[in-house]
């Protein structure tokens, strides 16, 4: 997992600003129900959307729908800095070096460069953008301020096209009357509400943005997404794609995930209580073993059982072991004190740390459960190391090495599918992982004549399967994200395993 270079900053909300948000999505969302029914009788949309008390407006399959079948795919609204970013460029949202800064010609806004690919696209830095900041040059003496008005830059994003449009907060507001422009503190209010519950974070390669699109901010959330979404950087409008990562019946709900499955629950659902404004109770929140996959459990220190929340929708109650008639108890105050003091040591590993990442594992192994979600994290890490960093290239790794990488990525695997579950970006990037070391395995073996061509002929038709789906699960993705290069590098392995034929005879 790549560690996140921003941490978003969030404030306690009234129960009336709650309110007010879960008015401004319902706003939102009416406005698209006609058009959308519409299509859905013409047989143009493969869902329908529906309402319930619970999950207000959400959207229904109203047909089956296979893996891997795209169900929405629309352009931006508006795109812009994230909540919390670093300094970013305004055109493209990298992160900027801010001992070497690019100004922008027009407003003196900081860019990546004069060239940038963001420049004139309303997906970046638009023309109307710098010819309304013009007079509201910002000032370079103090940085953390600067990064503090960027926060700003979406709504004005939003309001600005449609002069009467709809963004929230006084600071907010504050800084665009400072900066000479006067929108309606109540418009203000608004677009900042849609935008906190219904953007989405978009960008890879070192860019941090969020965007607004249509349709798709009605799919409704749970902790195991039967989605996955992937933004277009470099095509126009910078559509977002959402596609159904396993199949589904006519009826069934379409669901995405708004926090990071690879988190346990408290983590889950505090972050979707601050960002969304909601308590999530999905049937993985609700399961004190997630499901099966103890992703948030501890190790017992009496008898080495498995320690759970006796609540998990109460983030008040105690953990209990469950195992061996033990039933040892922490506090919830307990838990979550272990659990900063852990997190925030496994936020100082590098993150090409192979040795950090494996005396994590072995320090915390009497502490956390094997599936515990920072041995995940950690473990997802070391899935793409291994093989990949200087002193542990694939070609040079002992077979132990080689054997930990396998292991690790089938550990990960058998949680993936559980919690991501179908044709996920986790699962594409593992099974690519997967297939290496076996691949380097397999050729020392037949090198050396320890292996007969029918169990040679059986790794080669494991492999293939392995590569197979990961080029096609990755092959959604655009093309020059790192996602798509790997499904690129896949075809190619595919292609060079085909000459082990010619030795063997046909492998599938």
């Amino acid at each position: 997992m790549n560690k996140k270079s921003h941490k978003k900053k969030h404030k306690k909300r009234g129960k009336q600003e709650v309110k007010n948000k879960e008015n401004v999505e319902n706003a939102l969302a009416s406005d698209v129900d006609a058009e959308k029914d519409a299509a859905v009788k013409e047989n143009k949309l493969c869902y329908e959307i529906k309402h319930s008390d619970v999950m207000g407006r959400y959207v229904m399959a109203s047909r089956d729908i296979k893996a891997g079948e795209v169900i929405v795919e629309v352009p931006a609204l508006a795109v812009g800095p994230c909540s919390g970013c670093a300094l970013i460029c305004l055109g493209c949202y990298r992160e900027l070096d801010e001992s070497n800064l690019v100004k922008c010609p027009g407003c003196n806004w900081p860019l990546c460069a004069t060239s940038c690919s963001g420049l004139g696209k309303y997906t970046g830095h638009s023309n109307y953008e710098c010819e309304a900041l013009k007079n509201s040059s910002p000032s370079y003496n103090n940085l953390e301020e600067l990064k503090e008005y960027y926060h700003a830059l979406m709504p004005l994003r939003q309001m600005s096209p449609f002069k009467n449009g709809r963004p929230r907060e006084v600071d907010r507001h504050y800084r665009l009357k400072k900066w000479g422009f006067h929108f309606d503190e109540k418009d203000i209010h608004t677009v900042c509400g849609i935008l906190e519950v219904n953007a989405f974070e978009v960008g890879g390669s070192g860019a941090n943005a969020r965007a607004l699109y249509d349709a798709a901010f009605l799919l409704a959330h749970d902790c195991t997404p039967t989605t996955t979404h992937t933004d277009s950087e470099k095509a126009p409008g910078r559509p977002l794609t959402v596609r159904a990562s396993i199949s589904h019946k006519a009826g069934d709900v379409i669901s995405l995930c708004y926090a990071y499955t690879l988190q346990g629950t408290l983590k889950r659902r505090e972050h979707i209580l601050l960002s969304k404004f909601f308590e999530c109770s999905c049937k993985r929140c609700s399961d004190p073993t997630e499901l099966g996959t103890y992703a948030s459990a501890f190790r017992c220190p009496k008898c080495a059982g498995r320690i759970l929340s006796t609540a998990p929708l109460e983030p008040l109650a105690p953990w209990r072991c469950t195992d061996n008639g033990c039933f040892y108890t922490m506090t919830s105050g307990g838990v979550q004190a272990m659990l900063k003091r852990l997190t925030d040591e496994f936020e100082q590993i590098d993150a090409n740390d192979v040795d950090g990442f494996e005396k994590f594992l072995h320090k915390y192994r009497n502490v956390l459960h094997d599936n515990h979600y920072l041995c995940l994290s950690a473990l997802h890490s070391l899935s793409q190391l291994y093989g990949k960093i200087a002193g542990y290239m694939i070609h040079e790794m002992p077979e132990e090495q080689l054997h930990r990488k396998i292991d690790i990525c089938r550990d990960l695997m058998k949680v993936f599918d559980v919690i991501e579950p179908g044709y996920s970006r986790l699962r594409g990037i593992t099974l690519y992982e997967l297939h290496a070391p076996l691949m380097v395995l397999t050729t020392r073996d037949f090198e050396r004549k320890a292996i007969s061509k029918d169990s040679l002929r059986n790794r080669l038709k494991e492999i293939v399967s392995y590569l197979t789906e990961s080029a096609l699960i990755l092959g959604f993705e655009p093309k020059q994200s790192p996602e798509g290069l790997m499904a690129t590098a896949a075809k190619d392995a595919l292609k060079k395993i085909k000459t082990w034929e010619q030795i063997i005879g046909k492998i599938s």
